[in-house]
């Protein structure tokens, strides 16, 4: 009698199915797909907390400590950046001085045919 029941229960789901047209899933498929999007970013937002958490947690360092450590390392990094940039423009600098004696060499070559 029971398994009757549930027989009649999957018919009438079935039946439930065939009733729902084209336009309704797709409106029930943009809401699954918002809410999926909204777990997703949920998700990362509660994992960026808890990893931030942690981080606190497990930090060996003062908080002043890594402060001055972060500032050190933008300030080195900066430095590099400086040093690459300078080099770059030396060596462009070296580039032009040696295509104008190349541009000079065959302009005089030519003022000579």
């Amino acid at each position: 009698m029971k398994r009757d029941e549930d027989l009649d229960l999957i018919e009438e789901e079935d039946d439930f199915e065939t009733d729902i047209d084209d336009d309704e899933l797709d409106v029930i498929d943009e809401y699954s797909t918002s809410i999926g999007v909204r777990g997703f970013l949920a998700g990362i937002l509660v994992g960026a907390v808890v990893g931030a958490g942690v981080a606190l947690l497990m930090a060996p360092d003062r908080g002043e400590t890594v402060r001055k450590r972060i500032g050190r390392s933008w300030r080195d990094l900066r430095d590099d950046a400086r040093d690459q940039l300078d080099d770059w423009r030396d060596e462009a600098g070296r580039e032009v001085r040696r295509q104008r004696r190349k541009l000079r060499r065959k302009i005089s070559r030519g003022r000579r045919s």
